[in-house]
């Protein structure tokens, strides 16, 4: 018994030391201090228990689960598909979120005046020559339809045959000719 009162005063004396320590005080007086909201959470989960129990030994509310599983198609192949989106979602969030910085982005270029001035201008200046020729082809278009008009020509067969040896003419019937050649060989 003598042995049994001297372990016992070697453990009680460290946990006397122990107890002395400035950090185990510390984090004792936290813990004593946080013992009520400790309490009021174990009384909170006791609840949510006990009102699961309640909830399941209720057969009004098993008859609802159960007419509310059965009016809606909710088979294996539905919950898998559930649970596949939902592994999904992690990549969802980041395309979301991708998506929604582009559309910020837009936004803020279309936003400040300075950058669309500068792309406006930028594109301009692809566009317009482009722009020109199209108006140089158009004005010649109508030159000459302006000029068949004004000035109609009797043509003959003669007129034709002059017209073949104008080289300007005998280049036109040359790319004629060629693109008939390809039109063949690809038919």
């Amino acid at each position: 018994m003598a042995n049994a009162t001297v372990s016992m005063s070697e453990e009680l004396y460290r946990i006397i030391e122990t107890l002395e320590k400035p950090e185990v005080r510390h984090s004792l007086q936290r813990l004593l201090d946080k013992l009520p909201n400790v309490e009021q959470t174990i009384d909170s989960a006791e609840n949510v228990v006990d009102f699961g129990k309640a909830v399941l030994m209720d057969e009004k509310t098993i008859d609802r689960y159960e007419q509310f599983v059965t009016t809606y198609n909710i088979g294996s192949e539905t919950i898998t598909a559930i649970v596949q989106l939902i592994e999904k979602l992690p990549k969802l969030v980041q395309i979301i979120h991708q998506f929604e910085n582009i559309v910020d982005f837009g936004k803020a270029v279309l936003q400040d005046k300075q950058t669309t001035d500068y792309t406006m201008n930028n594109l301009k200046s692809y566009i317009d020559p482009y722009v020109e020729k199209g108006k140089t082809g158009l004005d010649f278009v109508k030159m000459v339809q302006q000029r068949a008009e004004e000035k109609p020509q009797h043509i003959n067969v003669f007129s034709i045959v002059k017209w073949l040896k104008d080289p300007a003419v005998q280049k036109t019937l040359n790319y004629v000719q060629s693109t008939l050649d390809i039109l063949k060989e690809k038919n």
